[in-house]
């Protein structure tokens, strides 16, 4: 019976993802302001350093998988099915700013979210007005390296809900106790 209640009440505060935005950078746009508190910062390596990213895209016709490591020391490596590309990272200090310098390319860009299964970086400039994309997804691949990317998504905008449930909980016994502690002293 209290069980019933509780997701009976918290069912009315949780949002759906919802299914109507066109492509990957829309959605990242409606779920990273509601995670954007539970990110980490580019100087806490342990999120990103040493992991397997693979890389999201939001379209049916890109089949090669594409994992990218960045290593200790700043070594950057790239993945194509298997064939494997160097580079150098870095980020800059007293910034979420990250520099890419892969090929004849020096690539700068802005951490958007980090934890330890999603790290989604923005490329710097007005990437849109040039066609080009704007948000670069990486997964964890132990975590999220088998979804698709809509699959991805729901699993990023997770965090909100997880986090969204504890604070309603927490609500919800404070609430229970006070009124407790309203009646017995009253």
């Amino acid at each position: 019976m209290e069980s019933n209640f509780l997701n009976k009440v918290t069912g009315l505060f949780e949002l759906d993802l919802p299914n109507d935005l066109e492509n990957m950078a829309q959605y990242i746009e409606f779920i990273v302001p509601r995670i954007q508190s539970w990110s980490e910062d580019l100087w806490e390596e342990k999120f990103y350093v040493g992991k397997r990213w693979k890389e999201i895209r939001d379209t049916d016709t890109y089949h090669e998988q594409v994992l990218h490591l960045f290593m200790e020391g700043g070594e950057y490596l790239v993945s194509v099915d298997g064939d494997v590309s160097k580079g150098v990272w870095r980020y800059l200090k007293d910034s979420n700013t990250f520099i890419v310098e892969y090929g004849a390319k020096s690539q700068l860009f802005d951490l958007v979210f980090l934890n330890n299964d999603f790290f989604i970086l923005k490329k710097h400039g007005d990437q849109l007005r040039k066609g080009k994309d704007t948000y670069y997804v990486y997964g964890n691949e132990r975590s999220v390296g088998q979804l698709d990317w809509r699959n991805a998504m729901e699993a990023l905008y997770n965090i909100f809900r997880s986090n969204s449930k504890f604070t309603i909980y927490l609500i919800l016994f404070i609430v229970i106790i006070g009124g407790f502690l309203f009646y017995t002293f009253a």
